[in-house]
């Protein structure tokens, strides 16, 4: 798509202003880059952000800043300045379609540090990842959702019949116990990754590194989510410490005791120097205050902090302290509570769905234009960092639809919502992550769970008598509904799911690369990746959808107009190699990082696997189906054979390398990959393109789509479904979340952004949305079993493959 010329023109206004600065005495004597460094910087950040003079503005600032750090409020200040600079300057249709929003400025502004001679790493102390996500993972859109069935399934294997009481109450104590320990939750999240690191860093040159490097790996398949019968003197927090110093202790005690010491020494000093600001950072003892451009996370103490309930349409605060103290609020109490609100009268039912579609940057303005009684309640609502909705949910709904239920305004963590046979999550990328966010619903699960048996232990509950919660009255009036209908909303999309895809052929294909040659390595995330390239280049819409737009197309000139808009950009899409961002686990390396986004586009073009898979199926096809000497068509197929493994086996060579970069923050000698494998031409340049270090910011930049894989449960979870998070970015359209279950059922889920979804939904035809995502999703499915059956038939063909010493590009 080319620039308009508008864009074009803010962007040379830009440079020319920004150069003059840049070349300047004053810049030159800070600035670490030559001038030709210089020139380039100031082209690309005129490119991503066409501000006019305030890129300039801010480098001068900067160079009047002495030392290499800066203020994080002057850093905030620049920021927003560089967003109001890109608005005044670029018309509202460049902006939306052009612009890339919250990573291009707050790239562009890492570049005017480079500038200045700056620090840029040390300008970001909680990580660049946590300062992208306070800004750009900010709407409704950007919270990604989690499924536990633990709770029910284990309840029904036990012959328990809760109460709605004690099932209410089992979660609000989950959740009270869960706040008074979660800076011990941080603390041993932030341990076991700083630990096996140290120990990783400190046996690098012993024979023995690789069982050190694996430390971690093998920790995660073992730690424990819930507390065994073992831990009644311990919560949960200490219990997993514990399992965590058991784990330790044979690696430990295989080691010199100078080592140990070493190992010690580090992660103490390590502790005292990060671990208090990770718990800062990972806090959910916080709100989020909407500013035009980014959220402010606002503190507050744990005796401020309630359990929000939404309860027969209303919403309700019950303390996760006892009263006038900061003690752990006892479950008895909070029974008697519960008890109480069910029995009295409800009010008027809440209706905070229109404000939670709003977007962020509309609040500061619509605070001021809300009534006071309704402000009031949502000031008392920003102390629940957790909401849990027990007005149940289907649970035959996708997730995208399940969590379109009263779930707060969007300045808190994290909502639970039942459907009768699981739980859902609902939570902020400000203060999760997939993973984290995955482990933190395990364990709510397992703790409600261990208050569900105890409760039904204890006799009929009394009502209390003095009332310690809150009823809140969020019934917006006609005129705050008014003003919400005014502002602008969240992209709307449209979800689908499949469980349609065989993990076993996987499995079989896995084993026969490996026998072929150790360095065909790709995992089965890596297969799902690489097919989802191919997915888009070949994808035709299903018979039954084709019907269903016809009959659209029937009902009128704009469902015609837009049928037909519809069909040209599906057919356009098979044009498009899909730059994917997929989440890469940084926390191993960095607790603060927290991950880094990957940026990849399979080369399908530069290693020709379009071409050469038909080409191979086809020469393997002849070489079955001819008769009498078949030598000179098996050598045929032999040679395209060769060619097509050791394409894919250098792509797997590519990702590993990705992921060496994410774990470690950095990456070996390429050259030295290069010399492990003989690989084709086409690989070889490829890899003169991974870079020696990741950019966050840079990456996030260029993906189009979000490709999220939480991986493979452990043999204990009762996790099944998982939505993942899209980021503000209207250029993102398709956001896949996968997860594999306990039972090995692997579960894709797509939420769809493209343009058709909100104008289908404006003629009334969200179903038609709906069947338009799932039928690209299932095509997306059946598709890769048949590829896998395909690389099956490939693969298992001929005696051991070794790859080509040279093939032609």
């Amino acid at each position: 798509m080319s620039l308009p010329a508008s864009y074009l023109q803010a962007s040379t206004k830009t440079a020319n202003d920004l150069r003059t600065i840049a070349h300047s005495p004053e810049i030159r004597a800070l600035s670490r880059l030559s001038l030709p460094e210089i020139d380039a910087v100031v082209d690309l950040t005129a490119q991503i952000v066409p501000a006019g003079n305030v890129p300039g503005m801010i480098l001068s600032g900067l160079a009047r800043i002495p030392g290499q750090y800066l203020p994080a409020k002057t850093m905030h200040q620049h920021i927003n300045i560089l967003f109001k600079g890109v608005e005044q300057i670029l018309d509202r249709a460049a902006y939306g379609a052009f612009f890339a929003g919250p990573a291009a400025v707050i790239w562009g502004y890492q570049n005017l540090l480079n500038l200045a001679g700056k620090d840029p790493d040390s300008s970001f102390p909680e990580g660049a990842w946590q300062f992208y996500v306070d800004y750009a993972l900010r709407e409704d859109t950007a919270r990604h959702v989690t499924e536990t069935h633990g709770f029910d399934t284990s309840l029904e294997q036990h012959g328990l019949r809760l109460s709605e009481l004690d099932r209410i109450t089992a979660w609000v104590m989950a959740v009270v116990s869960s706040l008074h320990q979660y800076d011990d939750l941080l603390e041993i999240e932030w341990r076991e990754r700083v630990a096996t690191k140290l120990l990783r860093e400190l046996t690098a040159l012993q024979p023995d590194s690789a069982r050190y490097a694996r430390l971690y790996r093998e920790w995660e398949i073992q730690r424990p989510y819930r507390r065994d019968a073992e831990a009644a003197r311990y919560d949960y927090p200490a219990y997993r410490r514990l399992k965590f110093e058991q784990f330790l202790a044979e690696p430990l005690g295989d080691l010199p005791e100078e080592t140990r010491a070493a190992w010690r020494n580090q992660l103490e000093q390590t502790a005292q120097a990060d671990l208090a600001a990770y718990q800062r950072q990972m806090s959910i003892l916080a709100c989020l205050e909407p500013g035009p451009y980014g959220e402010t996370r606002t503190p507050f103490h744990l005796s401020q902090a309630q359990v929000g309930l939404v309860y027969r349409g209303g919403y309700y605060l019950i303390p996760v302290c006892a009263p006038g103290t900061s003690n752990l609020l006892d479950a008895e109490t909070a029974r008697e509570q519960v008890a109480a609100l069910i029995a009295s009268q409800p009010g008027e039912p809440a209706n905070l769905l229109p404000f939670a579609r709003i977007r962020r940057a509309a609040w500061p303005l619509l605070l001021r234009k809300l009534s006071p009684a309704l402000l009031e309640n949502l000031q008392v609502l920003r102390f629940a960092p957790i909401l849990l909705n027990f007005d149940s949910r289907p649970a035959h709904l996708s997730l995208t639809e399940l969590r379109q239920a009263e779930r707060g305004v969007g300045s808190h963590a994290l909502t639970v919502f039942q459907t009768g046979s699981t739980f859902v999550f609902d939570q902020s990328h400000i203060f999760f992550d997939g993973i984290l966010g995955a482990a933190l619903a395990e364990i709510l699960t397992n703790e409600a769970l261990s208050w569900a048996v105890y409760l039904s232990t204890l006799p009929a509950a009394r009502s209390a008598v003095d009332l310690a919660f809150t009823t809140l009255n969020l019934s917006p009036a006609p005129a705050d509904l008014a003003v919400c209908a005014k502002q602008a909303t969240v992209t709307v999309e449209s979800g689908a799911e499949t469980d349609r895809i065989l993990l076993k052929p996987c499995a079989t294909l896995r084993r026969l690369f490996k026998q072929r040659n150790s360095q065909l390595q790709l995992t089965v995330n890596d297969l799902l990746v690489l097919y989802r390239a191919i997915h888009a280049a070949h994808y035709r819409p299903s018979a039954d959808l084709v019907s269903a737009l016809e009959t659209f197309a029937s009902q009128g000139r704009d469902q015609r107009a837009l049928a037909d808009s519809l069909r040209k950009n599906l057919d356009d899409s098979r044009t498009a190699n899909p730059s994917m961002l997929i989440p890469m686990d940084a926390s191993r390396n960095s607790p603060r990082e927290r991950l880094y986004p990957l940026s990849l586009e399979v080369p399908l073009a530069e290693l020709d696997l379009l071409h050469l898979h038909q080409s191979v199926l086809q020469a393997l096809g002849n070489y079955e189906n001819t008769s009498g000497d078949r030598s000179v068509v098996y050598a045929e197929f032999d040679q395209l054979q060769r060619t097509y493994l050791a394409s894919l086996a250098g792509f797997g060579v590519i990702l590993n390398k990705w992921k060496e970069i994410a774990i470690q923050g950095q990456s070996a000698s390429v050259g030295a990959i290069k010399m492990l494998a003989h690989m084709p031409v086409p690989l070889q340049r490829l890899l003169d393109k991974v870079p020696e270090r990741f950019e966050t910011l840079n990456n996030l930049l260029k993906g189009r789509e979000v490709f999220s894989n939480v991986g493979a449960v452990i043999p204990t979870s009762t996790l099944t479904r998982f939505v993942t998070a899209k980021d503000d970015n209207q250029q993102k359209q398709l956001a896949w979340g996968i997860l594999t279950d306990s039972r090995g059922v692997l579960r894709v889920t797509l939420r769809d952004f493209r343009p058709h979804v909100a104008a289908l939904h404006t003629l009334g035809r969200a179903d038609l949305a709906c069947q338009v995502t799932q039928d690209y999703l299932d095509s997306y499915a059946d598709g890769f079993n048949q590829y896998i059956r395909d690389l099956q038939r490939i693969t298992i063909a001929s005696r051991r493959t070794h790859f080509l010493r040279r093939v032609s590009p």
